[in-house]
């Protein structure tokens, strides 16, 4: 009975909380960059070392442009940081979605599998599909 109930529990466990909420803070042009400015806030309880990201932009479900990578470091519990991501030659104006590409997961002093931070994600537009760089 109990190996059932411990069966059962794994099937149908809650699928991890997001705790790592991305916003977009500001977009610009700088030379022939298009930049975005993202915020990370921390809402779990523990500390997030370093996220490492790039972003994919889309228009509908052309891709349009990849951003340079950067990270976020040092995140405590209820904290926020912000990045800024350049874009080589895309259209600025004209991006819907950015997808967020995870390069590294550090949590405490360990790296992580990448999919542990892109789970951990809360993706609101214009931010989608976010995935984890094998």
């Amino acid at each position: 009975m109990r190996r059932a109930l411990l069966i059962w529990s794994l099937i149908f466990a809650a699928p991890a909380q997001a705790e790592y909420r991305l916003d977009l803070v500001d977009t610009g042009k700088r030379d022939y960059y298009c930049t975005i400015t993202v915020s990370l806030t921390n809402e779990g309880g523990a500390q997030l070392t370093e996220l490492n990201v790039f972003f994919l932009n889309f228009i509908g479900n052309e891709q349009v442009g990849r951003s340079k990578g950067a990270s976020f470091m040092n995140v405590s519990p209820g904290a926020s940081v912000e990045a800024t991501f350049e874009t080589p030659n895309a259209p600025c104006n004209d991006v819907e979605t950015y997808h967020p590409i995870v390069g590294a997961c550090r949590l405490g002093s360990s790296f992580e599998e990448k999919q542990v931070c892109v789970d951990r994600l809360d993706l609101t537009m214009p931010f989608k599909a976010a995935t984890a760089l094998n």
